[in-house]
Formats: C-alpha cells, sequence, structure tokens
C-alpha cells in the first residue's frame, strides 16, 4: 500500500430488466516492483493467513467509496469482504467511519461473502453483517453452490443478491447440467434474494440467463475488468 503497488479494477454488472449497467465489483489487482503481476489467488490467502487482508480491506473499501465520489453515475460498487473482516470486532465502525469521510450513503456499497470460503455461521460474524445491514449496505453471497455453507447461510442472512457460480453455467449445456442450474436459480427466487449468473461469455449465455429470469448478468461478454 505503501509504495502504491496495488490497484482497483471494476466489472461491470448488467440488469437484464433495464438493460443499464446496476453495479460494478471492485477487483484488487498488485504489481511488484519489477512489473510482475501477483493474481489475486495468491496474495489474497497470504494476507487473510498473515492479517494482512484488514488494512488491505479497508484500503479497498476507502478507495471503492472515493470512485463513487468521482462517478455520480455509477449506482453501486460491490467489494469482496473476507471471513476474517467480518471477525474483526471493530470493521463495522471503520466501515461507517469510511462512510461518513467519503461523504455517501451506505446503500451505494454492497459487500461480496464467498461461499467458497466457508464463512461459519458464528454469532461475531452475523453480529457483524447485521450491523453493516444498518449502514444500508448490501450484503450479497459470492459463488453460491461452489462450497458446504450456501443453504445455511441462506437460512442465516438475509442477503440482498446471490452470485450463482459460473460453473453452473458453463455445465447447463447437457440436460443434466440444465436442470440444476434452473433449479438453483428457482431457489435462490423463492427465498427471496435478486440471483446473479457469472461467467457470461457469449450471446447464448445471455439468452439462457434471460430464459431463466436471472435479474443481474457479469462476464467479460457484458465487460472485462478496467
Amino acid at each position: 500500500m505503501e509504495q502504491g503497488l496495488l490497484s482497483l479494477v471494476y466489472q461491470p454488472i448488467r440488469c437484464l430488466e433495464s438493460g443499464e449497467i446496476s453495479a460494478v465489483e471492485a477487483l484488487m489487482r498488485l504489481r511488484m516492483l519489477d512489473g510482475v503481476e501477483v493474481p489475486p489467488q495468491q496474495f489474497i490467502p497470504v494476507a487473510e493467513k498473515t492479517g494482512g487482508i484488514i488494512q488491505l480491506g479497508y484500503w479497498a473499501i476507502r478507495e471503492a467509496c472515493c470512485k463513487l465520489l468521482t462517478n455520480a453515475d455509477l449506482p453501486l460498487v460491490s467489494v469482496n469482504v473476507s471471513p476474517v473482516q467480518l471477525r474483526e470486532p471493530s470493521f463495522a465502525d471503520e466501515v461507517g467511519a469510511i462512510l461518513s469521510e467519503a461523504g455517501i450513503r451506505g446503500d451505494r456499497l454492497a459487500f461480496e461473502i464467498t461461499e467458497g470460503q466457508r464463512v461459519e455461521a458464528r454469532s461475531v460474524e452475523l453480529h457483524c453483517i447485521c450491523r453493516l445491514q444498518a449502514l444500508g449496505i448490501a450484503i450479497w453471497l459470492d459463488d453460491f453452490g461452489t462450497g458446504f455453507a450456501g443453504l445455511a447461510l441462506l437460512r442465516l442472512v438475509d442477503f440482498d443478491l446471490v452470485k450463482i457460480d459460473r460453473s453452473f453455467l458453463y455445465a447447463s449445456s447437457s440436460r443434466r447440467g440444465h436442470v440444476m442450474l434452473r433449479n438453483i436459480v428457482r431457489l435462490i427466487q423463492d427465498h427471496g434474494p435478486e440471483t446473479l449468473v457469472e461467467g457470461i461469455e457469449s450471446a447464448s449465455h445471455l439468452e439462457l440467463a434471460r430464459a431463466l429470469q436471472v435479474r443481474h448478468v457479469q462476464g467479460f461478454h457484458i465487460g472485462r475488468p478496467a
């Protein structure tokens, strides 16, 4: 952070109902002094193990809020949040301070909790989520279907949106895969949250999402991180 080697890129999310960009997801990038880029799947787990994810997370939230300030047309920015951050006692207070400092409402921010990271239904995490929601921040469930905690989390947390992992979309070319994707979409819709399908990379993917009445889509066919 001190050397300015971190940056954020933003990938658009489209609402199929309106056809407009409804949000962007902030994605962290790390470039070393020699110019080599380090993939997030390498440096994020290290940051989680060392505890450095706490300060990285605050930096990302502050950067995303500054982006909102400079782009009034941008409705919402989502930021990935680690379970380690949710267990930090002062996390909700710090986020509230960042929002006040930036002068923006909490409803222009969403936090994505990744199911694959196996967030446990501990009271400290649930309490933190409730405090974040009290600030107006939307809570999204990311990568639904890749872990073991998804259904339990749907029961415990009032998610605003659930992102269905791209693997289900790619497997939908078979009849069995199509039925599974359709059933997952229906399960989420019946439970209440809005649905988003990740990995839209072609017009046929987009048409399938429309046919399944998915509300939001994200992928290279919609827009690349920039």
